[in-house]
């Protein structure tokens, strides 16, 4: 793949995955663009890179049009749609409450899918396009305490696998990338990132994952992908 001529678009660029992505897009030459939840972070990643960003609530659909305007406005017809934005609250299924339900369905689930709607008139103009996923480990099978959130990634995960069925003869690629926990990650988007451990993985391994998956040959995709830590 030719990174130098590609225009890609990644929500939750900020930190942690999606800021890790980014960096590497740029890296290999690529155009990017991004959103964030925070104009602090986004300021930041807008001034320490070449990318360009804007801050959205992507659980609303005001959110979901300022980030498509934005990217269009930006770019124009983009190459790589990157649904990387997550929101997620670890706690036993009595202290959750329908806010949490709702946010993280809202992010986690309806924002790629409502994303992925507005990208795909263009992807199937041109019979070509990729759109990631970021699910979980967790999506496939369950963990404790995370009734809502992981319910959410397997929601997120049945979506890719019914839109890549319905996309794929255009010539549009639909990955899944499911990492388990990950260092330089929001554990449950109130009390900071998950510390540096080297025996978990790091926001730069699942990057290179997902670069790998993009340049496999246009005629080749591996639909869902889990990436493990050796010595959880």
């Amino acid at each position: 793949m030719i990174w130098s001529n590609k225009k890609i678009a990644i929500t939750g660029g900020t930190s942690g995955i999606g800021k890790a992505t980014l960096e590497l897009c740029l890296k290999l030459g690529a155009d990017v663009v991004f959103c964030g939840k925070e104009d602090e972070l986004v300021s930041l990643v807008n001034n320490q890179t070449k990318a360009k960003g804007i801050c959205v609530d992507l659980s609303k659909q005001e959110g979901i049009e300022q980030f498509y305007d934005f990217v269009t406005s930006e770019l124009g017809e983009i190459d790589i749609l990157i649904n990387n934005a997550g929101y997620v609250v670890v706690a036993p299924l009595e202290e959750l409450k329908r806010e949490d339900f709702e946010l993280m369905y809202g992010i986690n689930v309806i924002a790629p899918a409502l994303l992925t709607q507005k990208f795909l008139p263009s992807f199937k103009s041109k019979k070509e396009g990729d759109i990631v996923n970021i699910g979980a480990t967790g999506g496939s099978y369950g963990f404790e305490k995370g009734a809502a959130y992981a319910s959410s990634k397997a929601a997120l995960l049945n979506f890719s696998q019914t839109l890549m069925k319905e996309v794929r003869k255009d010539n549009i690629r639909v990955y899944h990338i499911d990492p388990s926990w990950t260092t330089g990650t929001n554990n449950n988007n109130k009390g900071g990132e998950i510390p540096l451990d080297q025996s978990r993985l790091t926001a730069s391994d699942i990057a290179k994952v997902i670069i790998n998956q993009l340049e496999l040959p246009r005629r080749a995709f591996i639909p869902q992908v889990s990436i493990w830590s050796t010595n959880p």
